[in-house]
């Protein structure tokens, strides 16, 4: 049963353990990189698509430091909202939880991507039809409580790495190495875009933060779960990196489905195999991890005023915000209806996180003057210098991303994110007086649950 903290916010029960945090870590990262991107990655930047995806990880391993820190010190649900509003403004917390929405046209992306790889199986398949019913089977599984999680998700997750295992053992005798000798052929900027888009998948990995309320032990397990989780998805990436570069000639490849390659190395049911246990599997357990954990900030932000309550409304049957999933659902629909690209999405999914990033950022600095006495009982911190340095380079690496991408988004990508952006500026100018209330010093704290303890700073 939930209980309910000073500030009236419900207070999730404690039942997430350290694997399974890193596994909705390892599920929020895999499929985007690995399924949806890796086609993309090939065709700009060739042979360097494996430092493309070294590149990325360092990246997001950078800009996850931060946000690592405050996972750590004050572990809370919905993070992402909840970090903002309460140590920088409430104003901060709502541009957060605005872009955070943004980010779920993700969704489309998995989506496309799975129906892509079963037209790539069957050919009368419909990409866009299917990829429509691959999102509303999963709205409908989750609205129903019916989401993939515990001994399900793990079997799962060991059959998608048994698919994947297979595609590179079968692969690699194959890889002609001299392939990956021109690194740049589209030039250095090809390789920074290239590392920039798949970015996406990898912060996919500071999802974790967002159940911090529900971790048995946050301050250990936010950090290593993210940390954890982006080592363990590079590591893949760069193993099926290799055959799906090296076996076949590059324009065979480039932006094309792994499903290509796999015709080539694979028999007939071991093609079936890599497809639905290794492609669609790594697909749903992404969907499934966006579907669970991205109503966390936006609870926290019904909470305080930002949407009226009832959106914020609770099945009492399934125990599932319907309200909020079907938003979300929503969001994900758009670009699958509007014929937006994976290339598009992937990059307009990352320019819409970093503002979200970015203020995260920030906000791990305020944390060390606000709650001095969290940051310094953290498992995981920092040196108020390596700190400073850590948030700089991370802003900068932020927006050098921020700028790549969007010279590469498409006219109707690029007015989407600036409509979203126009919109989110009207809801706070009509809402910030009704939040105005709960800036006061009490109605903004948050319950911070410390591994054996809960603290209210």
């Amino acid at each position: 049963m939930n209980s309910h903290s000073p500030t009236g916010a419900p207070t999730l029960r404690r039942s997430i353990s350290l694997p399974q945090a890193v596994g909705v870590s390892f599920h929020q990262i895999v499929g985007g990189g690995v399924i949806a991107l890796m086609g993309v990655a090939i065709g700009l930047t060739g042979g360097g698509t494996v430092w493309a995806f070294l590149l990325a990880a360092v990246a997001v391993a950078i800009y996850s430091l931060p946000m690592a820190a405050l996972g750590s010190a004050m572990p809370v649900t919905g993070g992402r909202y909840e970090y903002a509003a309460r140590l920088i403004s409430p104003s901060a917390g709502f541009a957060t939880m605005w872009f955070s929405i943004a980010v779920t046209i993700q969704l489309s992306l998995m989506s496309l991507a799975g129906a892509e790889y079963l037209h790539s199986w069957v050919s009368w398949m419909p990409v866009r039809p299917v990829a429509l019913g691959l999102l509303t089977v999963f709205l409908l599984a989750n609205l129903f409580g019916a989401s993939l999680s515990g001994r399900i998700g793990v079997v799962l997750g060991v059959v998608m790495l048994v698919a994947f295992a297979a595609f590179v053992v079968a692969g690699l005798p194959d890889v002609h190495w001299s392939a990956f000798h021109d690194v740049t052929p589209h030039g250095l900027s090809g390789m920074f875009t290239a590392a920039a888009m798949l970015t996406f998948a990898l912060t996919g990995s500071s999802y974790v933060a967002e159940i911090g309320g529900e971790l048995k032990r946050p301050g250990r397990d936010v950090p290593l779960a993210m940390l954890g989780g982006i080592g363990l998805a590079v590591i893949l990436y760069v193993l099926m990196a290799l055959p799906a570069v090296g076996v076949l000639p590059i324009g065979d490849v480039a932006g094309q489905p792994l499903t290509v390659v796999a015709e080539h190395l694979f028999s007939s049911p071991w093609l079936a195999f890599f497809i639905l246990g290794g492609a669609l599997v790594s697909v749903v357990g992404h969907i499934n991890s966006v579907l669970m954990t991205s109503t966390k900030p936006l609870l926290a932000a019904v909470h305080d005023g930002w949407f009226p309550g009832r959106l914020g409304a609770v099945n009492k049957r399934y125990s599932t915000p319907h309200w909020l999933l079907l938003l979300l659902y929503a969001v994900g629909v758009v670009p699958i209806l509007f014929d937006f690209s994976v290339a598009n999405i992937a990059g307009m999914v990352s320019v819409a996180a970093t503002p979200m990033l970015a203020v995260i950022a920030v906000a791990s600095l305020r944390l060390r003057t606000r709650f001095p006495e969290l940051a310094q009982r953290a498992p995981f911190r920092m040196s108020r210098r390596t700190h400073l340095v850590v948030v700089v380079v991370s802003l900068a690496i932020l927006g050098e991303q921020a700028y790549l991408l969007c010279k590469k988004l498409t006219g109707p990508a690029l007015w989407t994110l600036a409509i979203w952006a126009l919109l989110g500026l009207v809801v706070w100018l009509l809402r910030r007086r009704a939040v105005g209330g709960a800036a006061d010093a009490g109605a903004m704290t948050p319950r911070v649950t410390h591994d054996d303890a809960a603290v209210t700073p």
